[in-house]
């Protein structure tokens, strides 16, 4: 069936041939030295050809500046190779359009054509513009074989469109069954017999395949392939039943295939119908009164608005979800901080607590060798702490640690970190100050402390503080969040053994020298 088939459509005698100037612009584009001038030349013999010429390179698809009024100018914008491909597209289209079979819907098969060749052009446009007219004309005569079937063997033809219609096999896979050849063979062996470009003809020969299938190796556009079968994808999809449904899943596919973005995606589905409706204008192919195209337009620009209005609506919706995902994740994160920072913190003074402190000393330990900077420890303790309450109660304990707290958030940085070690005594973790500049701070904290003034039944009750500081450079080989407590805290018992309200501070070379004296023999 399938030689029979192509033989008969090969060798027929009443088969529409090509005009004149067709042949005459294709012989004239197999000469390499050819000018536009030559072309122009010819085009120009038929004016209907020259006006259409015109009509293309100044529509919407083109969207040129300003009007372009010469044949020249045109083939200039076109391109050499567009231009051949569009003279002879004009050609083809205008001697099918004129052949008919009553029995066969041609409202249906140029509306599928066109938005086919339409939606290739925007595609290319956004993906690979080099290709922008060559997929116009390729999705203008991918099906032509369509026609030449249905010209030569319509009842044969007929009945593989009747069991496409009524299965949910897809069209080449009908053909092959009913005739023992698809339309996509039967257009490429009549593009070749026209002498269209090999890349166009390999195109349309795998229209209907998925968009990422392999590329036949002769192909010399790949490219063109690929867009061609995004366009035929979304096409059936736009002009299915169910399209709503339909091209969700066509979109996944094209954006998978040639690496599209959903918002372009969706950009060139908004503005097809109106330039589906330009391109027919442009090949005289206002068929809608004869054969009811105008119901059928209708019809598509009516699912079209559903599909535009559902794509909007799972934006919106999809917006929406993501904006109420990201507040739940931020709320949970939010609480998530307040329970750790909870955890960490003191109540009473609304510092770090110790379990914290214990935590950020192992962590600023190992930071001090692995950055090679010194590290500092200031262990404060309240004076009298036990008479403070005792005296006065203990809602004024209370009171002055919670302004000792004050008066160390207000020297928390990055880099000092302060806590409350227990009972009355706080610690404040320094890193990267010298011994001298570590003491510097634990005395101008030990002078805030003076200074305040805890209230009290009418009166006002001083405060002081001893303060034990221990310092260690990277290299102190006792560089331990153990050693260096103990370090500060023995500074902290001298300053209490000599007589309070004082800073008493050990560094590393310090801490050395009495290592060294106590291996001395008494």
């Amino acid at each position: 069936m399938a030689d029979t088939l192509l033989e008969r459509i090969q060798q027929a005698d009443n088969l529409p041939s090509l005009p004149t100037v067709a042949l005459q612009v294709l012989q004239l584009t197999q000469n390499d030295e050819f000018s536009i001038l030559d072309l122009a030349r010819i085009v120009q013999q038929d004016p209907a050809l020259t006006s259409k010429l015109l009509r293309v390179v100044n529509s919407s698809l083109f969207g040129m500046s300003r009007r372009i009024a010469s044949i020249q100018q045109a083939m200039v914008i076109l391109g050499l190779r567009s231009v051949k491909v569009i003279v002879l597209s004009f050609s083809l289209v205008d001697i099918w359009r004129r052949e008919r079979c009553e029995a066969f819907d041609y409202a249906a098969y140029w509306r599928r054509s066109l938005t086919m060749a339409v939606l290739a052009r925007l595609l290319a446009e956004r993906t690979d513009r080099s290709m922008a007219e060559e997929c116009l004309v390729g999705g203008l005569l991918a099906d032509i074989g369509i026609l030449a079937a249905v010209h030569c063997a319509a009842d044969l033809y007929l009945e593989a469109d009747r069991r496409h219609r009524n299965t949910r096999q897809s069209l080449p896979d009908v053909e092959r069954a009913v005739l023992g050849v698809s339309h996509e063979e039967l257009t490429t062996t009549l593009l070749n017999q026209w002498g269209l470009p090999e890349s166009l003809s390999v195109a349309v020969s795998s229209h209907h395949s998925p968009v990422d299938a392999p590329v036949a190796q002769t192909d010399s556009g790949p490219n063109l392939s690929r867009l061609l079968r995004a366009a035929s994808i979304l096409t059936d999809a736009l002009l299915s039943s169910n399209p709503v449904s339909q091209i969700r899943l066509a979109k996944k596919q094209v954006m998978d295939g040639i690496e599209m973005s959903l918002p372009d995606l969706d950009a060139i589905l908004d503005e097809i119908d109106q330039h589906v409706r330009s391109t027919a204008q442009l090949f005289d192919l206002e068929i809608e009164q004869s054969v009811g195209y105008q119901e059928i337009q209708k019809a598509a620009l009516n699912r079209l608005a559903q599909l535009s209005m559902a794509a909007e609506l799972e934006r919106v919706q999809a917006a929406h979800r993501e904006q109420e995902a990201q507040r739940k994740v931020k709320e949970l994160n939010a609480q998530n901080r307040q329970l750790v920072e909870k955890a960490s913190t003191d109540v009473l003074t609304g510092i770090a607590n110790r379990a914290a402190l214990d935590e950020r000393l192992e962590e600023e330990c190992t930071r001090a060798c692995t950055a090679r900077e010194p590290i500092g420890v200031i262990i404060l303790d309240l004076d009298r702490f036990k008479k403070l309450n005792d005296t006065f109660g203990h809602q004024t304990g209370d009171e002055a640690l919670t302004m000792i707290g004050g008066v160390l958030r207000q020297v928390a940085t990055d880099q000092q970190y302060p806590g409350r070690y227990g009972g009355e005594e706080f610690v404040l973790i320094v890193r990267g100050l010298s011994a001298r500049q570590l003491r510097a701070l634990a005395e101008d904290l030990r002078l805030t402390i003076a200074k305040l003034r805890i209230p009290c039944k009418g009166h006002f009750v001083p405060i002081t503080a001893s303060l034990g500081v221990a310092h260690m450079n990277p290299d102190d080989p006792g560089l331990t969040p153990r050693e260096i407590l103990k370090r500060a805290d023995q500074c902290l018992y001298d300053a209490k053994n000599h007589g309070r309200n004082r800073v008493v501070c050990l560094d590393s070379r310090q801490a050395a020298t009495m290592a060294t004296r106590s291996l001395v023999p008494a």
